[in-house]
């Protein structure tokens, strides 16, 4: 009986460090990723909200690109140590605090999990996805399927849990710098700390 219970451990210890290391081993690899995304908010009864879909585009050590298209067309622009989130349909772009990203996801982008002090850790497996939870009060998690990111879920300050699914993937690929640089027209508001000029 006691052989077979240190074998059962044995095998659920194996699992568990391999589930942590999923995660891990994932995001230390990353140096660049672009992949399209659909994201959805759902409120606390579970009924869809809203629906969003863009792409995203990343390069360490920290330059990214978080693109919305429907139904409003927004990018939020990290470069050069500046954060930009540019609104289309107001010709706006303001200037964020780089602070906001702390308690993204976008901040496992920013840094490796080697250099983090605590990571996310397993928590569940659902309909094939392996879920990691960060400690966090966003209640943040990261979903994996065969070793690739596969979802991204958090509850937002209004108790709306957003979920956020990928599509196309691709870790690694060559981004040229132009994609990180920030576009925007010449009637647009430009906002930053302490000053709006137009």
């Amino acid at each position: 009986m006691t052989v077979k219970l240190l074998a059962i451990l044995a095998i659920c210890t194996s699992s568990f460090a391999n589930a942590n290391n999923e995660f891990r081993d994932f995001f230390n690899a990353v140096n660049t990723l672009s992949s399209n995304f659909n994201q959805q908010t759902l409120d606390e009864s579970g009924q869809i909200i809203a629906n969003t879909s863009g792409y995203l585009k990343f390069k360490r050590p920290a330059q990214f690109v978080w693109q919305t298209r429907q139904p409003i067309e927004q990018t939020l622009v990290l470069n050069n140590n500046e954060l930009w989130l540019v609104d289309q349909e107001l010709e706006q772009a303001s200037m964020r605090n780089l602070d906001e990203l702390n308690n993204t996801p976008l901040y496992w982008l920013i840094n490796r999990p080697e250099t983090l002090k605590t990571l996310p850790t397993f928590k569940q497996e659902t309909h094939g996805i392996r879920w990691y939870q960060a400690q966090n009060a966003n209640q943040l998690s990261f979903g994996f399927k065969d070793q690739q990111l596969a979802a991204i879920q958090l509850t937002n300050s209004l108790n709306q849990t957003v979920l956020v699914n990928f599509d196309e993937l691709v870790v690694n690929p060559a981004i040229d710098a132009s994609a990180f640089e920030l576009s925007i027209g010449p009637d647009f508001d430009v906002i930053k700390p302490f000053s709006r000029i137009k």
